[in-house]
């Protein structure tokens, strides 16, 4: 997903690596950029919010004001996708609740009757109260799939209990 959000928010980006700025000193020109961003991963890991959600990006999440950065960001990517950029985001008349299931993906699973007790009761929010309740498999949808669930998608939790997964 990396490559999609990136190439749908910024299109005229030019993502360069170590090899790059090599080549670049090896010129002996100067060079001047309007914007630039590095991004330091070892340098993320250390972040609580890393810590947390086990994602680089988290570490940003947590600087004031952290969700007006991200919102055109969002909306670009969502836009891309083809739908409103409007769309979710707590506009829904009822909640959409997507659970991402892996235990077809071989590792990070929950136990079989974890997972099985997980998605019961997932399925009681949606027959009791009538949220939309979403269990799916994503490596089985296509990037546009994944981004229009994604952007519908209200309730937003992320859950990793490593007590209630095998390897």
């Amino acid at each position: 997903m990396n490559e999609w959000v990136v190439r749908s928010s910024f299109p005229s980006i030019n993502i360069e690596f170590k090899d790059d700025w090599r080549d670049r000193v090896e010129m002996n020109r100067p060079f001047v950029f309007e914007r630039v961003l590095v991004a330091d991963r070892s340098a993320a890991m250390l972040a609580y919010n890393y810590a947390r959600y086990q994602r680089t990006a988290g570490a940003a999440f947590a600087l004031p004001g952290s969700m007006n950065w991200w919102q055109p960001i969002r909306n670009n990517v969502v836009a891309f996708a083809g739908m409103d950029p409007e769309v979710g985001g707590g506009t829904s008349s009822k909640p959409v609740i997507t659970y991402i299931s892996r235990q077809g993906w071989g590792r990070r699973m929950l136990l079989p009757e974890h997972h099985k007790k997980l998605v019961e009761e997932l399925y009681k929010l949606r027959d009791e109260y009538g949220y939309e309740v979403n269990v799916v498999n994503a490596e089985h949808m296509s990037r546009v799939e994944q981004i229009r669930l994604a952007a519908r998608t209200t309730v937003r939790q992320f859950l990793f209990l490593r007590r209630h997964c095998r390897s």
